[in-house]
């Protein structure tokens, strides 16, 4: 037998090695030089008042719905008032919008000048003449509501998937034909749809396929495409197309999300960010994760964090909460676009994703495909989804370098208690739980050539600080 060794996991950040061990899985655990619970979803809440910051939930359960299908969010200012008011809309399964205007004192939710739709809205809102506008548009009409104005129906205009506005032009890619790109000069949403002076589209047919979003960055126009992304050069009706990226994969387009200084979305083969000029594949390794189709993903983007929802293949026979029933996405995954950490929360069942932005409070609110479908969310420090707690789990890679034999001994730990310490070792394994919060040790006897690690919990709150294994090498 050689002298005593020692393993120490003082980082379990999936992005370094410590004598070649690293993260082999994680969810609901937030990997750093520590573990420390992932964030996770409560019910949405909001100010009372810019005076009383006490929140309070909307008043959906009010309301004669079983499913929040969508909500927007925007803000009016009005002149002569100087006042701003912020909105919420919420788009039931009765078709119905209704809307609350948040620091009002009230949390009801009326509705909307009678609009309905056919489908959850697409929403843009932007500013003329110190006028604050807001269209919404579906798969049955578009609504133009202004400052001060009821809002109005237009009709005959194509059903607009995406709209963004660049110099008071109006852009919008359309369902179809979906290699259009609509523009409409002063930001007239009315002139959708027809060709004149004012407006008219722009046809992409080439082998980067239909045009699917359309977005303003860094004043310029890009159109991400089936496979890749387009420029557009727009100046007084006097347009170029180039072509930026093309894609070996298909792009899901309803995870392109503008993130700091860059531009995020997903392919079928990994996570990708744009700075207007590059394309580059990020650090953020989940592929063996990634099913053949991720065909209902969707993201959306606070301050420097990117929330991408969409559906993983864990293959370890476990079912976390959405997954015990039918459900279209079981993951979220939260990545920091400064160095391009990340975290994934198992077990939620994401539809769609909406940043609010206000002067007091910034949110990320989510609405859901399966279970809680009545409920709209918000993304919180709490690692929990809502009432239940995420079960949280990180597996290490083998542990050690060699195919020596090796004789384990002592397992010593700094973390919460009620963690589980799990050794897995030539189809045999040995537990251990944490009875303290602080330093914990354990002393056994494994004999093996092979060896990982698993740490998992069902505690909301769960954390550990640093693990310390004995072992003599034959």
């Amino acid at each position: 037998m050689k002298e005593k060794k020692r393993i120490e996991i003082d980082n379990f950040n999936n992005f370094n090695s410590l004598d070649k061990i690293y993260t082999e899985k994680f969810y609901n655990f937030l990997p750093t030089n520590k573990l420390h619970s992932s964030q996770g979803i409560a019910t949405a809440k909001f100010p009372k008042m810019y005076t009383d910051l006490t929140e309070e939930e909307l008043g959906i359960d009010d309301l004669d719905i079983n499913s929040v299908c969508g909500v927007s969010y925007f803000k009016m200012y009005f002149p002569d008032s100087q006042n701003t008011q912020h909105r919420i809309l919420i788009y039931g399964d009765d078709n119905k919008v209704y809307i609350n205007q948040l620091f009002s004192g009230s949390p009801m939710l009326l509705w909307l000048f009678n609009l309905q739709f056919n489908s959850p809205p697409v929403s843009l809102s932007y500013k003329t003449d110190d006028t604050d506008s807001v269209i919404l548009t579906s798969s049955d009409k578009m609504v133009v509501w202004h400052t001060n104005y009821s809002p109005y129906e237009i009709e005959d205009v194509p059903i607009i998937t995406s709209m963004c506005m660049n110099d008071e032009v109006l852009f919008c890619t359309i369902k179809n034909p979906a290699f259009k790109i609509w523009y409409a000069t002063n930001l007239d949403a009315e002139n959708v749809g027809q060709v004149s002076a004012e407006s008219g589209y722009i046809s992409l047919e080439d082998d980067l396929g239909y045009s699917r979003k359309i977005l303003t960055f860094n004043e310029d126009i890009y159109v991400f495409r089936d496979y890749g992304i387009s420029k557009i050069n727009y100046i007084k009706n006097d347009i170029t197309v180039s072509q930026i990226y093309l894609s070996n994969t298909q792009i899901y387009t309803d995870t392109v999300s503008i993130c700091g200084n860059v531009i995020m979305f997903m392919t079928k083969d990994g996570i990708y960010s744009f700075n207007g000029v590059k394309v580059t594949k990020t650090d953020v390794d989940i592929r063996s994760l990634l099913p053949n189709t991720n065909e209902h993903t969707a993201a959306s983007s606070l301050g420097q964090k990117y929330y991408l929802a969409l559906r993983l293949n864990f293959n370890d026979n476990k079912s976390i909460l959405c997954e015990t029933g039918d459900y279209v996405n079981n993951a979220l995954v939260i990545i920091d676009v400064t160095d391009y950490s990340y975290e994934i929360i198992r077990g939620v069942d994401i539809k769609s994703l909406l940043p609010v932005k206000t002067e007091l409070f910034e949110k990320m609110l989510v609405t859901f495909n399966t279970m809680n479908t009545s409920k709209l969310g918000q993304i919180v420090d709490t690692s929990s989804c809502f009432d239940a707690s995420l079960p949280k789990y990180w597996e290490s890679s083998d542990l050690t370098n060699n195919f020596n034999t090796k004789l384990f001994t002592k397992l010593s730990i700094q973390a919460s208690e009620n963690v589980k310490f799990n050794f897995i070792y030539d189809d045999k394994s040995i537990s251990f739980t944490t009875y303290k919060d602080g330093l914990n040790e354990f002393c056994f006897k494994i004999l093996c050539k092979e060896i990982k690690l698993e740490i998992s919990s069902n505690e909301t709150q769960a954390s550990v600080d640093k693990v310390v294994i004995d072992y003599y090498e034959y």
